[in-house]
């Protein structure tokens, strides 16, 4: 199967179904001509040199503040950076454009780093800068119409809560608050197809491929001991082998999830096959829980059929496999075997469901 059918098999099949009018096809085509149309009329060389244009554009006025002494008014800097993440959020909203929108970002990225910076600054506290970075992203989250800076601002308020669940409460927290964003990332996968119909449809797609960018990145960080010993409070932190086990009921959820959604019983032998595949990879390696939520991740994209979540959970999971193959205190011999071994169970489990479960004999093209 293709991961991606094209339009006009979707559009046939829905036809097919009695999902659409007769006409629907041809005012289908008609209005994909006209974005077409519309996306194509300016070059891509164009764009990428508005862009550039955009960002020097928006160094330059930072270098104006910085040439008449700004940089050492920490209140003034703070109340200018705040002053310029609202003009550059309506800029945004009213006016449209390559430059336009190029321009708004770096304005208003550089405005929440100088508020967030300069009042940090000024009460010599870190929990001040990082709340600040907390409250800004999750404004600019709900206000700011762009996917890559809703993408940013995810990215802010889960660094920000992280470091103020490990500095005010310890490392537990901070590992409660992994399992909490793991949690959230699977539910909107899941649930993509009706929270995209909602009010807040827009921000679905940015959030969770915000998440699946940071979650694994921080489980990878947290498993490095040499890493994690200057970053986390790692005495205080849950054992691996319970993040692990809450990252597999999450996956274990998902896989249950999809196999429903593909009219498959969660209790038959296809079920019972992918639910013990991962509960063998959890048993594998309780000490790193990154490959079992890169696992979940790699589930998730061939459901959602989306190369760039499957992409992310290839890149973690050969992160995390080479690092659990590192940090496994055996010899090179049995480190061999044990992955050898591992190999040949789900190459087993491979053939098995392909002679159980065989696939369809014409494929979406």
């Amino acid at each position: 199967m293709a991961l991606r059918p094209s339009l006009q098999d979707v559009l046939n099949a829905l036809q097919a179904e009695g999902q659409l009018e007769p006409d629907a096809v041809d005012r289908a085509r008609v209005a994909l001509e006209a974005y077409q149309r519309q996306s194509v009329a300016v070059p891509w060389f164009v764009k990428a040199f508005a862009g550039v244009g955009a960002w020097l554009s928006a160094i330059f006025v930072l270098s104006f503040f910085a040439c008449a002494g700004l940089w050492e008014e920490q209140v003034v800097m703070g109340v200018v950076g705040l002053g310029l993440c609202a003009g550059a959020t309506m800029l945004r909203r009213t006016l449209r454009g390559v430059f336009v929108e190029q321009l708004a970002l770096a304005l208003c990225l550089a405005g929440a780093a100088m508020a967030s910076a300069s009042f940090g600054i000024e009460t010599e506290n870190e929990n001040v800068a990082a709340t600040l970075v907390l409250v800004i992203s999750g404004v600019l989250l709900f206000v700011y119409p762009d996917a890559i800076l809703r993408f940013l601002s995810t990215l802010g308020v889960v660094g920000a809560a992280g470091f103020l669940a490990w500095h005010v409460v310890g490392g537990f927290a901070l590992d409660l608050l992994i399992l909490g964003c793991a949690a959230l990332m699977y539910f909107l996968f899941l649930e993509q197809a009706r929270l995209r119909r909602g009010p807040t449809g827009e921000l679905v797609g940015p959030v969770a491929f915000a998440l699946a960018c940071a979650i694994p990145g921080v489980l990878l960080a947290r498993g490095m001991r040499d890493v994690a010993r200057h970053l986390f409070d790692t005495a205080s932190a849950l054992p691996d082998a319970v993040l692990t086990l809450g990252l597999t009921a999450l996956t274990l959820y998902t896989a249950w999830r999809v196999l429903r959604e593909l009219a498959l019983e969660p209790t038959g032998v296809a079920g019972a096959a992918v639910f013990a595949a991962l509960t063998l990879v959890a048993v594998l390696t309780p000490h790193t829980p990154a490959v079992i939520t890169a696992v979940g991740m790699l589930v998730l994209g061939f459901h959602r059929r989306s190369s760039v979540l499957l992409g992310l959970a290839v890149a973690y999971l050969l992160a995390s496999g080479s690092w659990y193959y590192y940090d496994l205190g055996l010899t090179l011999l049995a480190k061999s075997l044990a992955l050898m071994g591992s190999g040949l169970v789900f190459l087993g489990l491979r053939s098995f469901l392909l002679r159980r479960f065989p696939a369809p004999a014409s494929e979406v093209r």
